[in-house]
């Protein structure tokens, strides 16, 4: 899975930022606990938590392995099973083996080697553990092992925020007229949102030229056309 290091436990904002990130960096330094699953909708924030996750090991010597579950998907179960040695293994989007025999069973001994103190296990979904439409029950309930987690969507006011900070992060000076004329005439979808933003980025660049409502209006028709 590809790594974007603008991702940080510091930029992560939310009302419940607090006891997810000091649940994860417990994890991460193995003082907390052995398991923990995030779940909530699209654009929640979970691969964000994942890459800061990602972040956070490379800087202290933490050996962290992070897959997509919709890559692994076409991959092969047995192929994955004998992973190298980590501290830590991190799987986005793990909902997505839901329904395929042979990577739930894959997981399923991912899990107990987990239990059994062989590294810890970090991972994400859409659906709450529990509802996810599983074919092997062992899978489902070993998922539910630890700590879970539900990821909130943001607020209006929690976007516009993190929207500032990235916006300031690439070196761009985004004003309160563009980030209100982003949030209403296109998706209140953060990811959506952070992709405009890098568009923006390189087009302004390109175009030695700030970031005003015509060129966010020049980047959301070059996105669509």
């Amino acid at each position: 899975m590809s790594l974007d290091r603008q991702f940080s436990f510091d930029n992560f904002i939310s009302d419940r930022a607090e006891l997810i990130v000091s649940s994860l960096r417990a994890l991460l330094l193995g003082r907390g606990e052995n398991q923990i699953g995030l779940w909530g909708a699209a654009a929640s924030g979970k691969t964000h938590l994942l890459n800061a996750s990602a972040e956070f090991a490379r800087k202290r010597g933490i050996a962290l392995q992070i897959y997509d579950g919709e890559q692994l998907r076409q991959c092969d179960a047995d192929a994955f099973g004998e992973f190298s040695h980590c501290d830590v293994l991190a799987i986005d989007n793990l909902d997505a083996i839901a329904g395929h025999a042979d990577w739930e069973a894959c997981f399923y001994r991912v899990m107990n080697r987990c239990r059994d103190g062989e590294f810890r296990f970090l991972f994400s979904t859409t659906s709450r553990p529990s509802e996810l439409h599983a074919r092997l029950e062992d899978f489902r309930s070993r998922l539910q092992w630890g700590l879970l987690l539900q990821v909130p969507q943001s607020s209006d006011a929690e976007i516009r925020s993190i929207l500032r900070r990235r916006a300031g992060m690439l070196g761009i000076d985004l004003s309160e007229d563009v980030i209100s004329y982003l949030m209403t005439h296109h998706a209140r979808n953060l990811s959506e949102q952070i992709d405009i933003l890098q568009r923006l980025d390189g087009l302004s660049l390109s175009q030695q030229r700030r970031v005003t409502i015509p060129l966010v209006k020049q980047a959301l028709r070059e996105r669509t056309g």
